[in-house]
């Protein structure tokens, strides 16, 4: 089969290699119809997230069961599934405690296990990762449930309360679905933060009612003129930019909660006395990646999903992946989410 091969950093190769076509008790393998890129992927790519080199990158995919282990019960050969970034074992404190995302033995695809940019897929402990798509999705767009939206309505449950006000900072992929999943649960005002043309577009497209340029006006301010000098209810951060952490922790109203879902590729500093002095939280938010979280997402969002669509800017064949990535790393094109058609 063909494989998308991270062999350090910035250094992937399209390669043949053996189709896994043995599947333990646990197991199932999947052909692979199409994959997404996610911004931790570029990461990886870039060399700022560690991997176990050599490994398939990927965790982003949809695609259809070929064989399942004998252990494996509710998952067959073609059943059309997508499925978690990562396999949870059940058991360690964290899983018992409800908390698999910081499993103490999780098993992260294309990171230190292998991934989705290939023709096939072997999924361990498969009835703690896959989930079936339901008949009116199709692959194309399932693909961006499981990871990107699940991600970000996460975080909107996280932050706020039908009726409550919302800023976005960062409008990627991650910003955009968060803005879609803060419409569908009721905030009142949602206010976001670009600087590219394409992301304002979409961004209002899908609710947002303000979009604010950090590089053009003060933010903090235009927000607190916005609501009458109270601040927002509730901020999420999804750009891992220092600049734009400061900004959505200081547009908090007295008591407000601060959702960082992007991850920082560099230290940050920040003026934190306010944490006490205004009661202000800043609360770390993994995707929880299971099987009940995943089929949640897909019943939320499957009347949303052609607004969810509009976050896919470019599509390539798997044979285009160093390219695709190019585009991503370099921004060009003005690139928000980019698939991969595998099969």
């Amino acid at each position: 089969m063909k494989a998308a091969i991270l062999r350090s950093p910035k250094n992937i190769t399209l390669s043949e290699i053996q189709t896994p076509l043995s599947p333990r008790s646990d197991e199932a393998i999947v052909k692979v119809k199409y994959a997404a890129i996610c911004g931790t992927d570029l990461h990886l790519y870039r060399g700022e997230t560690p991997a176990k080199y050599p490994v398939i990158l990927g965790h982003e995919y949809a695609g259809e069961v070929l064989m399942v282990g004998q252990g494996v019960r509710n998952i067959k050969p073609g059943d059309r599934v997508i499925g978690s970034y990562m396999a949870s074992c059940g058991k360690c404190r964290f899983c018992i405690l409800g908390k698999p995302q910081l499993c103490e033995r999780r098993l992260m695809f294309g990171i230190n296990i292998d991934g989705s940019f290939a023709e096939y897929m072997k999924i361990p402990l498969a009835e703690r990762v896959l989930v079936k798509i339901p008949e009116e999705l199709d692959y194309r767009d399932a693909v961006l449930v499981a990871d990107t939206f699940l991600t970000a309505f996460n975080a909107v449950e996280k932050a706020l309360k039908p009726g409550e006000t919302l800023l976005i900072t960062g409008l990627g992929s991650i910003g955009l679905s968060a803005a879609l999943a803060a419409k569908i649960m009721g905030a009142s005002t949602i206010i976001g933060t670009a600087r590219r043309e394409r992301p304002i577009k979409i961004a209002k497209e899908l609710g947002v009612k303000y979009v604010l340029n950090p590089d053009k006006e003060d933010v903090v301010k235009k927000v607190m003129d916005l609501t009458n000098g109270y601040g927002v209810d509730a901020s999420i951060e999804a750009s891992g930019a220092q600049k734009n952490m400061k900004i959505a922790f200081e547009s908090l109203k007295p008591g407000g909660k601060m959702i960082q879902v992007a991850i920082p590729v560099e230290a940050i500093t920040m003026d934190l006395k306010y944490i006490i002095g205004l009661e202000k939280s800043i609360i770390g938010v993994l995707n929880p990646g299971t099987p009940p979280h995943i089929e949640r997402a897909l019943k939320i969002v499957k009347n949303e999903i052609n607004s969810l669509r509009s976050i896919v800017t470019h599509e390539y064949s798997l044979d285009e992946i160093e390219k695709a990535l190019e585009i991503m790393d370099k921004r060009i094109g003005d690139p928000i989410k980019i698939l991969l058609k595998i099969s």
